[in-house]
């Protein structure tokens, strides 16, 4: 694969380096979100060195309060990092993976984890009487977990006593399902598809959202998802086409940081609409009903950054980002499930529990939990998920084809 040089930077269409930075501050913002919910810090920073400019204090409370719209951003960058191989492909007739050989590479990457976080969660829940006097939701609440159809019933995506974060791999598992027919779709005709993605999500949406005063569960259907996967493929499209058909990068890397920082700008406006859009559930519905517009910021966002100059650049394409990036899975597999257990044996039972000890123990359960997780993160990424995903890649055909029949 052939990388092209310049004097601003040099674009690799195998691996973008941004792309790791955007998916740790993602998973953060979301961790960020969990923690609030069980701790109620809500830190406000002074910055008298930036009086000059009428800035007196930095007050993130929008970014703690809906923080989960970035897990919309975490499905665009998937969408974007399974269609690369498709777009390079379609513009330098690289090779892609066979359907099989996609599936066994989602599989070895997924599922050993996963399964591996359901399987202690429940245990945990039987052993402290999460389920007492329940024991038909208790066998629901695990089946459909180990086949990614809790998503499917109210009860196990609602009240499930595993952790809630887990439905976003329901979307991403369904996502999986249909991707190779979708790549390969969009790869011929990328407009049609793209036009027909986005409208589907949106007549969903549309179609749905009389409903949602009955049921919250409809507000994160796989389907409603669909302008993200469309805006995911899309910008893989179109960053493969810049790297290869634009020749003198100058002047759309200045044009890029632009389009970042105005990204940016209208990201932040987009999180105070919501978050002054009500309470929680209202929260959801808009998230929901401006999903499209979202997404479309996140790749003005993503797109701009990743051919920005290369000081824009560096601040997301550094060592500290990938290394988060690298265990971000887990992270945000176990985040929410530790703060929550954290919470318990701290004697609370709701944020205001942690809030009545003051601001000392509010930081001492954040920071405690945000260690707790950074640990059982990386133990098992490199415990676990790496050494799993080795052995199923490196299975022979005849046993992997044993294990998924």
């Amino acid at each position: 694969m052939k990388e092209l040089r310049t004097s601003v930077f040099s674009v690799d269409t195998t691996h973008v380096g941004v792309l790791d930075g955007v998916r740790a501050l993602g998973v953060l913002c979301v961790l960020w979100f969990h923690f609030w919910q069980q701790t109620w810090l809500m830190p406000v920073y002074q910055t008298p060195f930036l009086a000059w400019a009428g800035v007196k204090q930095v007050n993130p409370d929008v970014m703690r309060r809906v923080g989960y719209l970035c897990v919309d951003l975490m499905l665009l960058l998937s969408a974007f990092v399974l269609y690369l191989p498709y777009a390079r492909h379609t513009f330098c007739g690289t090779p892609v993976d066979p359907v099989k050989t996609f599936f066994k590479k989602r599989f070895a990457r997924i599922v050993p984890s996963y399964l591996f976080a359901v399987i202690v969660m429940f245990a945990v829940a039987m052993a402290t009487g999460a389920y007492k006097g329940r024991a038909s939701f208790a066998l629901k609440d695990l089946l459909t977990h180990l086949t990614f159809t809790q998503m499917l019933f109210n009860d196990t995506y609602l009240f499930t006593a595993i952790t809630a974060v887990m439905w976003t791999v329901c979307i991403e598992v369904a996502f999986y399902l249909i991707f190779p027919l979708l790549a390969r779709a969009f790869g011929r005709r990328p407009l049609l598809v793209y036009a027909t993605m986005v409208l589907c999500g949106i007549w969903f949406t549309i179609a749905v959202s009389p409903a949602l005063g009955e049921s919250r569960i409809m507000v994160n259907r796989f389907l409603t998802f669909l302008p993200v996967f469309a805006n995911g493929m899309m910008a893989a499209h179109l960053y493969v086409w810049y790297a290869e058909r634009v020749s003198h990068k100058a002047i759309p890397s200045i044009l890029g940081t632009i389009a970042a920082v105005a990204a940016l700008y209208a990201l932040i406006r987009l999180f105070q609409a919501c978050a002054a859009s009500g309470d929680a559930a209202h929260q959801q519905v808009w998230q929901m009903q401006n999903r499209m517009i979202l997404s479309l910021v996140f790749t003005v966002f993503l797109l701009g950054a990743a051919i920005s100059i290369r000081p824009i650049r560096r601040i997301l394409d550094n060592r500290v980002l990938a290394a988060i990036a690298a265990v971000s899975y887990n992270l945000y597999l176990w985040h929410q499930w530790l703060i929550v257990k954290l919470c318990t044996a701290f004697g609370a039972k709701s944020g205001a529990d942690i809030a009545a000890g003051g601001a000392s123990k509010q930081w001492t359960v954040t920071i405690t939990g945000l260690v707790i997780a950074g640990i059982v993160a990386a133990l098992v990424t490199y415990g676990i998920e790496k050494p799993m995903a080795k052995l199923i890649l490196h299975m022979r055909k005849e046993k992997w084809e044993c294990i998924t029949r």
